[in-house]
This record gives C-alpha cells, sequence and structure tokens, in this order.
C-alpha cells in the first residue's frame, strides 16, 4: 500500500512554512491549483483565493513569513483514492507580535498523479479574530 496524498503534502506543507524549505512542496502542486482559504482577507491577506503554481506558493511565503506552526491534531478525517478533508486544530505563533494563536479549520483538497489540484481551507473566522484584535467581540442579541 503506498502513502496517501495527503501525508505527503502536509509534511512537505509544514516544513515550507516552519522551516522555509519550499523545494519540497513546491513538486506536490500542480501547475494550474486552485486554491481558497475563506476567512478575514482584510486581516490576513493571503487568504483568498489563488490560481497556480507560482500565486500558491507566494501564499505559503506570506504564511512562513506571519507564522511559526507549533502544533497541529487532526480531530476527523476522511481519505478517498483522490481526495481528503479533515478538521483540525493549529497552534501557531505569530511572529510580528510572538503571540499564541489557536486556530481551527476544515480542508478540502483533491490530487491527481500525486499532487495537489485543489484546496479550499475554511477558517473559525470570529475565533481568529478576537485573537488578533486581543478582545472578545460582542455580537447584538440579533446575531446570538
Amino acid at each position: 500500500m503506498t502513502e496517501h496524498s495527503l501525508w505527503r503534502f502536509s509534511r512537505a506543507l509544514h516544513r515550507a512554512i516552519n522551516e522555509r524549505q519550499p523545494a519540497d512542496v513546491e513538486a506536490l502542486i500542480d501547475e494550474d491549483v486552485d486554491w481558497s482559504i475563506y476567512g478575514p482577507i482584510d486581516l490576513y491577506p493571503f487568504f483568498g483565493s489563488r490560481r497556480g503554481k507560482a500565486a500558491v506558493m507566494d501564499v505559503i511565503r506570506q504564511i512562513a513569513d506571519n507564522f511559526r506552526v507549533h502544533r497541529f491534531d487532526r480531530e476527523s478525517i476522511m481519505l478517498g483514492v483522490d481526495s481528503a478533508s479533515s478538521m483540525m486544530r493549529y497552534s501557531l505563533t505569530a511572529l510580528d507580535s510572538n503571540k499564541p494563536i489557536s486556530l481551527r479549520i476544515a480542508h478540502f483538497a483533491q490530487f491527481r498523479a500525486g499532487r495537489l489540484t485543489n484546496l479550499r481551507v475554511l477558517v473559525d473566522t470570529f475565533d481568529l479574530v478576537e485573537q488578533t484584535v486581543g478582545y472578545p467581540i460582542h455580537l447584538p442579541r440579533i446575531a446570538v
């Protein structure tokens, strides 16, 4: 049995972010990759949609310039032949402030011939924004 593409991609992505070694992850990304991270673009300009390997590698470099990943835990995972999805919790440090951030995401990935062709990441944005601004956000009663 061969290793699932998600495991190779995951290890390479974390090396690219923490150790600034992008070559391994670059080799695992399709030239025409479709990549989206749904979250507050005003706070994190590397969120949003990108198309193509060069644009995705730029996003990965921006993440590496802003964060260090300390730990990630997979809460649940589903693997298909050429797809994967999971709920994850990350422990990060913002490099500019040395501030710890706990982040929960869901991701949905598709692969072809071992290369990432499509990635969708949903970020628990409310919690992330509260941690970023440093205080709780109180919503009007109608939103609760």
